[in-house]
């Protein structure tokens, strides 16, 4: 049987919210992401994400993505569990939505011989209640609602101006795109109408 590995997964929040996980070592990383997506109750949540390798300061280090921009580079399908956490005293980062960026810290609390009658990634222990996964607010939306004040357009809480539409934070350049939106094509609706011109 696989030698199985009981790991702790630790969402970077403020209240402790944590999972206890095992899964075999040789399982490809994609089980691990579906099995922690599941554990957490955002298996409904459908964002780009990645694993890392890590060290004891939580530094990031080689990557498997969800998917792989090239067959010759590893993702999630092509890695196992064991590429990142081969023993006891290694880490591993997860990475989940690159726009709300939430983190989370995997550490191994053993590996051993698995059982033939169990199956496979299983969720041991649940401490603490998951956020939404869409509670956070994007990174960088700060910065263009900050903008938006500093050039007198507040808008609402989602970046978009006063008149429905999405505010850079220029001025000008909100103009120009609100120009962009009149119809002066009137008349020219369909490219054959341009035949006249040729």
């Amino acid at each position: 049987m696989d030698e199985i590995v009981k790991l702790r997964v630790i969402l970077d929040v403020e209240e402790d919210v944590f999972r206890d996980l095992e899964i075999a070592l040789d399982a490809p990383l994609m089980h691990l992401h579906i099995a922690m997506l599941d554990a957490f109750n955002w298996n409904d949540a459908h964002e780009m994400a990645s694993f890392y390798k890590s060290n004891e300061s939580w530094d990031k280090g080689d990557e498997f993505p969800l998917m792989a921009m090239s067959p010759d580079l590893p993702s999630m399908e092509s890695a196992s569990v064991r590429d990142i956490l081969p023993n006891t005293t290694s880490r591993g980062l997860y990475v989940y939505d690159y726009l709300r960026m939430w983190c989370f810290y995997l550490e191994p609390v053993s590996i051993e011989p698995g059982n033939d009658e169990v199956g496979y990634p299983r969720l041991m222990l649940e401490f603490g209640t998951s956020p939404d996964p869409l509670s956070r607010q994007p990174e960088g939306l700060d910065d263009a609602l900050l903008m938006a004040e500093i050039f007198g357009d507040e808008g609402d809480e989602h970046g978009h101006s006063k008149n429905g539409r999405q505010s850079t934070g220029d001025p000008e350049l909100d103009a120009y795109l609100s120009d962009e939106d009149e119809d002066d094509t009137e008349g020219m609706e369909n490219i054959d109408d341009y035949d006249e011109l040729f």
